[in-house]
């Protein structure tokens, strides 16, 4: 009499090393009136297995004598937890499970990919560390750049920060991406379930004081806040310039700031519960070329995608305010709310806004007025295919050469701008793979 499987191959996604994975399931059936007595169902690799077997509330790589019942079926529950190789590319780790029984052998294989890593807990990163492709690095807890102290992130290096933990900078941090090797920002879950879900880490923090930041070419995903800037100073200098970086599917803000200076250009931050973009208690800022879309949209909103304000309330009866300085061109505001964008002001400081060249959902006709452009409708920018996040534009967009000629001649992407540059973070090609 022949068993019956669930599977024939439990698989695992990619798992870091020295990290205990998620627990996988089959189950045993017996498709027959009479019991079906297992002889023994083992580990093909017994003790020298990185997989763990579960029968009945027992853990171990053995088991004896175990029976089926007729009609019946036997849950079988696997995990594995994967010694490091010192690779820097993931490695195939493989076993089965076999079933001995009534001079029959069956096997349901094992198959998982290891990646090894380079771990740091709640600590001090080395001061001028160098980051580089290879193994990845992972957060645990809140790691710091120290103050005058300066992390250097090189081309193809992947960061992974673990849940409620944060990167946070009282010193400088540069990122430094290519076009084709970009800064992978992200979870440490690499299940296709966790692949775009929100709030798996903390934060990317720029503690007051810190100065000349560069994010360039990076991917930000699956956060609570990607960027929370809080380095108010003396001068107008931007502490923080973000360039051709996406930053996606955070379960709160996309870019938070208060009383700080920021330049983002080529910058898309899309999928976001609050804001896309949030400026508060003034600060000095500029945005061109970028795309801020909150639709499609996991949440339940009711605030604005972009908020830009002098003041904050404190909710104990105080409020912070401080002058507001900010340019926007060429740039895309959308979402699925009827206003996406919201200017708050105190009346108790200055504040000079100049908005010029946007694409903005609105129903406000004075931003006409200003030389934007407002729009209403769904997907009225024609991005490209937005329920898959892919915020390019399609050939009949209104933001197509609608942009002014500007000093930033390449897209996030890459692409060259032609005389007639198109608003937001991408440049219209004729072919979009």
């Amino acid at each position: 009499m022949q068993l019956q499987f669930s599977t024939d191959t439990v698989r695992f996604d990619t798992l870091l090393s020295s990290v205990a994975s998620i627990t996988r399931r089959f189950r045993v059936y017996n498709p027959h009136k009479h019991a079906v007595e297992i002889n023994q169902l083992s580990l093909g690799r017994l003790n020298d297995s990185p997989y763990s077997l579960t029968v009945n509330g027992i853990k171990k790589e053995r088991f004896d004598h175990e029976v089926i019942f007729g009609k019946d079926s036997l849950l079988v529950l696997v995990e594995v937890l994967i010694d490091p190789m010192d690779e820097d590319l993931p490695y195939l780790v493989k076993d089965s499970v076999v079933f001995d029984y009534n001079q029959n052998q069956d096997h349901v294989k094992l198959v998982a990919w290891g990646q090894d890593a380079n771990f740091y807990d709640r600590e001090v990163i080395e001061c001028d560390a160098v980051w580089t492709a290879g193994k990845p690095y992972v957060l645990y807890d809140t790691v710091l750049v120290a103050e005058n102290c300066r992390l250097t992130v090189e081309p193809g290096a992947r960061i992974l920060i673990d849940n409620n933990s944060a990167l946070a900078i009282a010193g400088t941090l540069q990122i430094q991406g290519t076009a084709e090797d970009k800064v992978l920002i992200r979870n440490t879950r690499f299940d296709d379930n966790y692949d775009i879900a929100p709030g798996q880490w903390n934060t990317i923090l720029f503690l007051e004081g810190s100065k000349d930041n560069l994010i360039d070419h990076a991917e930000i995903r699956n956060g609570v806040i990607g960027l929370r800037v809080g380095s108010p100073d003396d001068d107008d200098e931007y502490d923080l310039v973000v360039s051709n970086t996406s930053i996606g599917h955070m379960s709160s803000s996309g870019i938070l700031a208060f009383t700080s200076d920021i330049y983002a250009y080529n910058t898309e931050v899309f999928n976001c519960q609050a804001e896309l973009l949030g400026n508060y208690i003034g600060g000095n800022y500029k945005y061109e070329h970028c795309t801020f879309s909150n639709e499609p949209n996991l949440y339940t909103r009711d605030i604005p995608s972009v908020i830009l304000s002098d003041y904050i309330d404190l909710g104990d009866g105080n409020t912070l305010v401080e002058d507001l300085n900010l340019e926007m061109t060429n740039s895309i505001i959308w979402g699925e709310e009827d206003e996406e964008l919201l200017i708050a002001a105190s009346g108790q400081s200055n504040v000079t806004i100049l908005l010029n060249k946007n694409l903005i959902k609105s129903e406000n006709e004075d931003w006409v007025t200003l030389g934007n452009y407002i729009a209403q409708g769904r997907n009225y920018p024609e991005f490209y295919s937005p329920a898959f996040y892919n915020f390019q534009i399609d050939s009949l967009s209104p933001a197509r050469d609608s942009a002014a000629v500007s000093s930033i001649t390449m897209d996030l992407l890459g692409t060259p701008r032609d005389e007639f540059p198109d608003i937001g973070a991408y440049e219209r090609k004729d072919s979009i793979p």
